[in-house]
């Protein structure tokens, strides 16, 4: 299925140069390089406590200032993007990857008594609260940053399995997928090689909305002390450590608090760029 890109004079895209999808690229990519930096660089250890020199503000030698045990904030917010961005990667996964799977089973057994299992399950536990079944999953298995993944992940499923099953669903209507049937192609050939690379974009601009949440669902379960667990830096638990600094040091929250905002609204962005992009229908609706 081919998708029409309009463009400008002198062959320009103009759909990739929207300003959703410019902002949101240069905030994420900006996050991206500050995690991938933190591998090789950071300005001081993000783990080694200097008691003589906490709470200090920001300042030449500490560009975000310093914490209650004397730790460089801005060298843990390079390290907690990092985390963040390694939790949100495998939620994404997990969940992109099962979800994509049981959407494109229900889509071949339409009807069937399958389809209906898979997508009343996909109902069930999206009729949860997101956040608070996370809290709950976390606090059976334990505290820790797989199991945030892990989580995070099984709360992506439903949203990627109702939409893959959705667009599998119009991508068999389409009179190549008849083509493909009249041909002796079976139903598994053509999910292959027909259904998936026909929704594989519709799955991409989900993954980068979801990623976004699923960031943010980190930084709340590291809040609550059931996520990223301690010496590993994180935003959400530094914003839990600052509220008690907030009135003298009110740097100690701001800048994760930013680091939070700026990363969920760049990969939001990007989404929303991409689907403008991508999505035909929008394109045919504009």
């Amino acid at each position: 299925m081919s998708v029409a890109v309009d463009k400008a004079p002198g062959g320009r895209k103009r759909r990739w140069l929207s300003p959703s999808f410019a902002i949101g690229a240069v905030l994420s990519l900006a996050v991206v390089a500050m995690a991938l930096v933190s591998y090789l660089w950071t300005p001081h250890s993000p783990t080694q406590m200097a008691i003589l020199k906490r709470l200090q503000g920001p300042s030449a030698a500490n560009w975000f200032g310093t914490d209650q045990f004397g730790r460089d904030v801005f060298s843990m917010i390079m390290v907690g993007a990092r985390n963040s961005l390694a939790v949100g990667l495998g939620a994404v996964g997990i969940g992109m990857l099962q979800g994509t799977v049981l959407g494109l089973i229900a889509a071949v057994r339409r009807d069937g008594l399958l389809d209906h299992v898979i997508m009343r399950t996909a109902d069930f536990t999206h009729a949860f609260p997101a956040v608070l079944t996370a809290i709950m999953m976390t606090a059976i298995a334990g505290p820790g940053m797989l199991n945030a993944v892990v989580a995070i992940g099984v709360l992506n499923l439903p949203y990627f399995a109702r939409l893959a099953r959705g667009a599998a669903l119009q991508v068999w209507t389409q009179d190549f997928i008849q083509a493909a049937r009249a041909a002796g192609l079976t139903s598994r050939q053509i999910t292959l090689h027909h259904v998936l690379p026909n929704i594989a974009g519709i799955l991409v601009v989900q993954a980068t909305i979801q990623f976004a949440l699923a960031v943010l669902a980190e930084a709340g379960l590291s809040y609550l002390g059931l996520g990223t667990q301690p010496p590993n830096p994180s935003w959400g638990r530094m914003l839990n450590e600052a509220q008690t600094f907030m009135a003298a040091q009110p740097w100690l929250a701001i800048f994760p608090g930013a680091a939070i905002a700026l990363t969920v609204l760049g990969f939001n962005l990007l989404g929303d760029g991409l689907r403008d992009a991508i999505d035909p229908r929008l394109r045919r609706s504009r």
